[in-house]
């Protein structure tokens, strides 16, 4: 009987260790199960809400080496925030829609960034990079009911851009596991969900199209082609071609005209401006007599213009001019 007892004991190991394995091959639980291996740790929080948070970790995990990063950097949130806003990824459509562009960050989630990695990048060392689990809605069930997902990464400040890497991108909790405590009285417990926090060595991110390379933004130098989680902003470019894009096409035409129209005005004003200073040194050397060189027609022309222009009153005008016909 006991070659049986234990040939039942292996049996259900390795059922165990199949089932475990199962979980782990399903997306959704291994975002659950991640947290189990590798788990960046948090060296000073910025800010927490909930689940969600911003707070500031070392580069990488120990053994792996970087170039420090351009820390502390004081940056503008609202730059910083509409950067964020221009991120727009192409993604395949669903059932019976083309491939359409949407924005890597929900205007909410914007607003938090900008608002915490500009107060954590202010404070954060060479050796530590901004992490991040910021929260959305996505929907669900033909776009009838709304889900909380999230989007995770790092951020830092190299050469003067903003880089920022994705590391979860609209995570959602298994919907069984959700079912499963919800039959138990337990909801909205999200505390069980793992954000990555994104890596330097390898993609993590199961990104569903490809962040498109507008003004501003770019693809590190240094990460393959083949990871669209990795880019690197121009803050400043990038949040200016953002508000630009949210001009109408009519009002930018208005504006380009009415900028014209004032560089012309411009343009003439000092034109008029160097006119009039000439012909007031040539109405200087008829006064002292410096142009008695001239030819009667020059001067008899110049003292017209004079008058023309309103530099002279018609009095001055006939005196001048008598003098001028005096020197025949």
């Amino acid at each position: 009987m006991k070659p049986a007892k234990n040939t039942s004991h292996a049996s259900i190991l390795v059922l165990v260790c199949a089932a475990v394995l199962a979980m782990a091959a399903q997306p959704a639980m291994a975002d659950l199960l991640g947290g189990l291996f590798k788990k960046v740790s948090v060296e000073r929080e910025i800010w927490r809400e909930q689940e969600q948070y911003v707070g500031l970790a070392a580069q990488g995990f120990e053994g792996e080496s970087f170039p420090p990063n351009q820390h502390p950097a004081k940056l503008d949130a609202g730059e910083v925030r509409d950067a964020l806003r221009s991120l727009e990824l192409w993604a395949e459509g669903g059932l019976l829609r083309d491939e359409e562009s949407i924005p890597v960050f929900t205007t909410g989630q914007t607003e938090t960034l900008g608002r915490y990695l500009t107060q954590a990048l202010a404070v954060a060392k060479p050796n530590q990079d901004v992490i991040f689990a910021i929260r959305g809605y996505g929907d669900v069930m033909l776009d009838t009911m709304k889900e909380r997902e999230w989007t995770s990464g790092r951020a830092f400040i190299v050469d003067g851009r903003l880089n920022l890497i994705i590391g979860s991108f609209k995570t959602k909790k298994d919907r069984a596991k959700r079912n499963a405590e919800a039959a138990h009285g337990v909801l909205n417990d999200y505390s069980d969900v793992y954000f990555d926090p994104g890596s330097r060595i390898k993609r993590s991110a199961k990104m569903p199209g490809r962040v498109v390379a507008t003004v501003g933004v770019s693809f590190a130098s240094d990460a393959d082609a083949g990871r669209p989680d990795w880019v690197v902003i121009d803050i400043a470019k990038a949040a200016v071609a953002y508000r630009e894009g949210l001009i109408p096409e009519d009002e930018k035409k208005r504006e380009n005209a009415a900028r014209q129209e004032a560089a012309k005005l411009t343009l003439e004003r000092r034109q008029m401006r160097e006119e009039m200073a000439r012909l007031r040194q040539e109405l200087k050397q008829l006064k002292g007599g410096g142009a008695s060189a001239r030819t009667v027609e020059e001067r008899l022309a110049t003292l017209q213009e004079l008058k023309a222009k309103s530099l002279i009153s018609e009095q001055e005008y006939q005196r001048r001019r008598a003098e001028i016909l005096g020197d025949i």
